[in-house]
């Protein structure tokens, strides 16, 4: 499997943060249209957690870890409602993993983007400009909802 470079993401990042608020609605929409399915799934989380901070950050960092595939040269798959299903058992057995053993590494063998989630843990921890940091709370929704999202991308891989 092909490891996303941080080369990639940091250009992914300086593309998506590149863009003025028009560009970005596009750009968010091709990638939508590209991948509804995961794009359904990552804003459920926002209704179910009743975090709206929490889709506007899962959206934007879906914009980042899209463009970085790109970058990369890998073209994915969309990911279809049968594969979020399927990744639904294996990745909540890697959440027990981590909340009761502080065992990182079942996420990481399903997630294969070591990178990727390295670069989210990175942002999730990060202090902004102005010296605010994301709430516990939205941390923790947050590494959920970015890990599943890298995980499925990564699974929608074109072989």
């Amino acid at each position: 499997m092909t490891q996303i470079s941080f080369e990639n993401i940091e250009k992914a990042i300086q593309k998506i943060d590149g863009l003025n608020e028009e560009a970005l609605d596009r750009k968010i929409e091709t990638f939508t249209l590209k991948q509804q399915a995961l794009v359904n799934y990552i804003l459920q989380a926002g209704l179910e957690y009743e975090n709206e901070e929490l889709n506007m950050y899962s959206i934007y960092y879906f914009a980042i870890i899209h463009e970085a595939f790109d970058i990369q040269g890998i073209t994915l798959n969309e990911v279809t409602e049968d594969a979020i299903e399927a990744f639904q058992e294996p990745f909540l057995l890697a959440l027990d993993a981590i909340y009761k053993d502080e065992d990182y590494s079942p996420m990481q063998d399903l997630v294969q983007q070591h990178h990727l989630n390295q670069f989210m843990m990175n942002e999730i921890d990060a202090v902004d400009e102005d010296g605010d940091s994301l709430t516990d709370e939205t941390k923790t929704q947050l590494f959920i909802v970015a890990s599943g999202m890298i995980g499925l991308m990564n699974g929608a891989v074109q072989k």
